[in-house]
């Protein structure tokens, strides 16, 4: 990112606590963490929150089959985040926002700064979850729009969305063992009227997965940026 670009969604603050972190990079961490991390660490400062850092799987007791085919928790950089949903043309009034795998609640929190109709997060680790609803009892935030915000403990194989029309979050969370199971599961669900979307963050992730999903039959590749694949459903349920 360039330092004017920098600048803008980072603010002076921000820009030079990077380039700070970049100087004193002993550990090598990857230059794309390096600056989620950063961000991450800023939003969580100002709104009270815990969102930040990478955990891994097998650190956690997970009592579930899934647990072998799903990654790490690593929040969405919230000026991605933010470019993302904005892509979206839609009245948020009338959309439920869903993350499937969602953690620490990273995306939840971000994305209440648009009016929603509810944001739910769906997350299979006790832990994490545990982590999201403690942090939804600290989240303070003055650009907040959207104030229902439900973490579920819940595998996204078995996971029932609720009403139409959604935007689904999936910031990489597993492999293709668990799409297939989900992706059957969203092809019989009932879509309404409205055009519901899918929004696949670094969807290279994980080898073979950016193929699975843009090849599902109910969804139409909408956008495709640097580092997300943003979808639409198809009219449904059933094969078109």
């Amino acid at each position: 990112m360039s330092l004017a670009n920098s600048l803008r969604v980072r603010g002076i603050g921000g820009t030079v606590e990077l380039a700070l972190r970049r100087a004193f990079n002993f550990d090598h961490v990857p230059e794309h963490l390096l600056s989620r991390m950063v961000d991450l660490r800023r939003y969580d400062r100002k709104h009270h929150v815990n969102t930040a850092g990478l955990v891994e799987l097998d650190k956690l007791d997970i009592d579930s089959p899934s647990k072998a085919h799903g990654t790490r928790y690593g929040g969405a950089s919230p000026w991605q985040f933010r470019d993302l949903l904005e892509r979206l043309p839609i009245d948020a009034s009338k959309y439920t926002f869903i993350d499937i795998g969602s953690g620490k609640g990273a995306a939840l929190f971000q994305a209440s700064d648009f009016p929603f109709r509810e944001i739910i997060g769906v997350e299979f680790s006790p832990a994490l979850h545990d982590d999201a609803v403690r942090n939804l009892k600290t989240f303070r935030s003055d650009t907040q729009k959207c104030y229902k915000i439900t973490p579920v403990c819940a595998d996204a194989t078995q996971y029932v969305l609720p009403e139409a029309p959604w935007v689904l979050f999936f910031n990489c969370p597993f492999d293709a063992t668990i799409w297939k199971p989900v992706a059957e599961s969203l092809a019989r669900t009932p879509r309404g009227t409205e055009t519901s979307y899918l929004i696949h963050m670094s969807p290279g992730f994980l080898p073979g997965v950016r193929e699975f999903v843009e090849n599902l039959y109910f969804l139409k590749l909408s956008s495709r940026v640097e580092h997300a694949d943003i979808f639409e459903f198809r009219a449904g349920p059933g094969p078109q």
